[in-house]
């Protein structure tokens, strides 16, 4: 009777998923619901992001590894994970719909996934320039109390004036911002509280038009450019980072791209065939030479237009009427 009641007991654990049925039986694959993705927000856009912090919650020793992908690409596999159970990562991110996917392994295998889907909106496309309905901004500093576990997010006294980079509370997570070749002065000395406002709801946002901001130093220069007859859009805006990172950047006057295709990110379809051509019917080129005037640059659109603001129609240096004047700027007849 016994022996029945026994095999009753282990027919019914089957059925049932009983924890101690797990030495009868191979053990399920793991649910979605075991891995959480805490950031980014699911159905949320950012501003300009190159790279996105992508936390996730996993249970403790129940995986391997971690993998994070990017719109189907393998952005980085995290092991060992050890006893963690939050698991923090940045990784590069494009322009528009970002589809980020956690996958949990065990054994060489996925056996839980999670995947939400970012908006990076970004003011250099057209395409892009506007979040999806029903997406909302997500503000990370705002609402990531789960990362007071590991990371300091509250500003300290010697972030006011670090004496070295480590001695700022945002170091730890955001050193890669000055990893370029021209790094912005705030940034290059993580001055990070000389733009980014601790008392500011939300967290350390900065002046909206961003212009406030930079004028705390570029006073000056924003109002000779105000004085000119013609200014260009994002600077009549005051949008400044459209076009200048606030942190670093690999290109001269920390410029989101080289020139040229920054100026072609909002101006599709211009190129050298919208300027007079030379006398052998060839356009000007905007890239590929030396710019005459600026020694050491290479030609962009910049070599003619000016990308603030100008005295002169269609943002050029000089007066284009007087051709011959206009173009012995550079060249010798």
């Amino acid at each position: 009777m016994k022996r029945i009641a026994f095999c009753a007991l282990v027919f019914v654990a089957l059925l049932t998923g009983f924890p101690f049925a797990s030495g009868f039986i191979e053990r399920p694959a793991l649910a979605a619901d075991n891995i959480k993705i805490l950031s980014p927000a699911d159905g949320t856009f950012v501003e300009e992001a190159q790279s996105l912090a992508v936390v996730c919650r996993v249970p403790k020793g129940a995986f391997d590894a971690v993998q994070i992908s990017i719109n189907g690409k393998v952005a980085k596999t995290i092991t060992p994970l050890g006893d963690k159970v939050v698991v923090c990562d940045r990784d590069a991110v494009q322009p528009g719909m970002n589809r980020i996917a956690v996958s949990a392994l065990k054994g060489g295998g996925a056996v839980a996934a999670a995947e939400v889907s970012v908006f990076v909106r970004t003011a250099l496309s057209v395409q892009y320039n506007v979040e999806p309905d029903g997406y909302k901004q997500y503000l990370f500093h705002d609402s990531r109390s789960d990362c007071f576990l590991c990371h300091k997010m509250e500003p300290a006294k010697s972030d006011d004036y670090p004496a070295k980079p480590s001695d700022s509370s945002c170091y730890v997570c955001h050193k890669g911002i000055t990893a370029h070749k021209y790094v912005h002065g705030p940034a290059a000395t993580w001055g990070c509280l000389t733009c980014h406002n601790k008392n500011a709801k939300p967290m350390y946002a900065v002046a909206s038009p961003v212009s406030q901001t930079c004028a705390m130093c570029h006073q000056d220069t924003i109002d000779a450019w105000k004085k000119m007859k013609y200014m260009h859009g994002p600077t009549a805006m005051g949008m400044c980072t459209a076009c200048h990172d606030p942190h670093g950047s690999d290109w001269q006057y920390w410029l989101r791209k080289f020139p040229t295709d920054l100026c072609q990110s909002c101006h599709v379809g211009m190129t050298g065939d919208h300027i007079i051509t030379f006398f052998n019917g060839q356009p000007h080129p905007i890239r590929g030479r030396p710019d005459p005037r600026h020694p050491g640059q290479e030609l962009s659109c910049a070599s003619c237009h000016s990308p603030h603001a100008s005295n002169f129609h269609y943002m050029l240096f000089a007066d284009y009427n007087d051709y011959r004047s206009f173009c012995t700027g550079c060249h010798r007849f």
